[in-house]
């Protein structure tokens, strides 16, 4: 099996990229300049943005909860939500390594467009053949489990749980313990664990992957007295996993399918705030979080697909697959969703097609990241806005009066 740093080594051919390095830029221009907006800004001002962003955040989780498919539906949310498709199968999936499940998502990818386009095309007034040429999805979300299994990310029990100075460590309650324990006990694991071999990884991934992990029994046999540990790095796992998926959705269909780039997405069912507090992030003004589930990454930049679509698209999946592996709903299992868009037009305005397969940028998603990098838009809405001086500009003509 091909372990999680091998697979990231891939990705030294993709970083140098014109394309990429751009990307880069503007991040870091765009990040800066909304990060010294915020420190700045007085603390009524951050409270206005904080606002209008609370405000689209509950847009998102509205648009989520009307956008799951409900029986035989196949339109039924808005713009970038419009087309979900979730792959189903009536068995868990048995995913020995990462090229499995890129084969899996890009031979679902092909069936599920080649079932559904030409509702999508009649779906338009316009000839749509280039744009469907290029595959009715824009990308997959995918539960972080899922990725777990790919690269075997598990641990017999004995090398988790275990006693630290006469404390027993229980990972899921690692924040419970004094920094000494924490530290001790990770110095244990990192010589025991193998499936983070060769990557470097840092106290802080370590325990983040712990209060994602899963102590559960799946319904397969491998996992039998083991821990899942959640992924680490997903942001660069998805750009791989892009990069790789479409090769294989144009090599499989000799081209009659050739996506410019697709955008790939990870995401764990837990709520955020003990992920978020390993982070440094809760309490932080300049990383508001997402509550209800955990953003680990994604491909694409953050302008081809906006953080706050990212939480609506993973929301919408949540309530598909019911979060893991080996969940099921109805008799079948959902190890990811597809998702697309109705109109070439929404395409267009609402997402960058050549920029779904970016890196990111390094590590998972980073809220104080996401949120400086949209302050300049969250300013520019509240900076634009008029004061009302009287009782007419708020009616503007609404009341019509007749004179005899």
């Amino acid at each position: 099996m091909q372990t999680l740093a091998q697979y990231l080594n891939s990705l030294d051919s993709i970083i140098p990229s014109d394309r990429q390095m751009k990307w880069f830029s503007r991040l870091e221009e765009q990040v800066s300049a909304g990060y010294s907006l915020f420190k700045n800004s007085s603390m009524d001002h951050r409270e206005r943005l904080r606002i209008e962003f609370d405000n689209w955040v509950r847009t998102e989780e509205i648009k989520a909860w009307y956008g799951e498919p409900e029986g035989d539906s196949l339109f039924q949310g808005t713009s970038i939500t419009s087309l979900t498709i979730p792959a189903g199968f009536e068995k868990p999936l048995q995913i020995k390594n990462i090229s499995d499940l890129e084969n899996e998502i890009a031979d679902s990818y092909i069936r599920l467009h080649d079932q559904h386009k030409d509702a999508v095309i009649n779906a338009s007034l316009e000839n749509v053949d280039k744009w469907i040429s290029e595959g009715i999805f824009y990308g997959v979300v995918i539960a972080s489990k899922v990725i777990s299994q790919s690269f075997d990310l598990t641990v017999p029990h004995r090398d988790i749980i275990f006693e630290v100075d006469g404390i027993e460590v229980d990972p899921h309650e690692i924040l419970s313990y004094s920094s000494e324990i924490r530290e001790r006990y990770f110095s244990i694991c990192k010589k025991n664990i193998a499936c983070f071999k060769d990557l470097a990884i840092t106290q802080q991934e370590f325990e983040e992957s712990l209060v994602l992990s899963d102590i559960s029994k799946p319904k397969i046999e491998k996992y039998s007295g083991k821990l899942i540990l959640g992924p680490i790095r997903c942001n660069e796992i998805c750009a791989a996993m892009s990069n790789n998926i479409t090769s294989l959705i144009r090599k499989k269909t000799d081209g009659r399918i050739s996506p410019r780039s697709l955008m790939v997405s990870i995401y764990d069912s837990d709520t955020p705030y003990t992920y978020h507090k390993l982070a440094g992030w809760n309490g932080q003004q300049l990383a508001p979080t997402l509550p209800g589930i955990t953003l680990l990454g994604s491909s694409g930049s953050i302008s081809a697909f906006r953080w706050t679509y990212l939480y609506r698209s993973a929301l919408i999946a949540q309530k598909i697959m019911k979060s893991s592996l080996y969940s099921e709903t109805k008799g079948r299992f959902f190890p990811f969703v597809f998702f697309g868009v109705l109109v070439e037009r929404d395409a267009n305005i609402l997402l960058d097609l050549d920029e779904l397969g970016l890196l990111r940028y390094n590590g998972n998603i980073s809220p104080a990241i996401e949120y400086s990098y949209i302050i300049p838009k969250l300013n520019y809405y509240i900076s634009e806005a008029k004061e009302i001086q009287s009782v007419d500009e708020i009616l503007r003509g609404r009341i019509k009066r007749e004179h005899r």
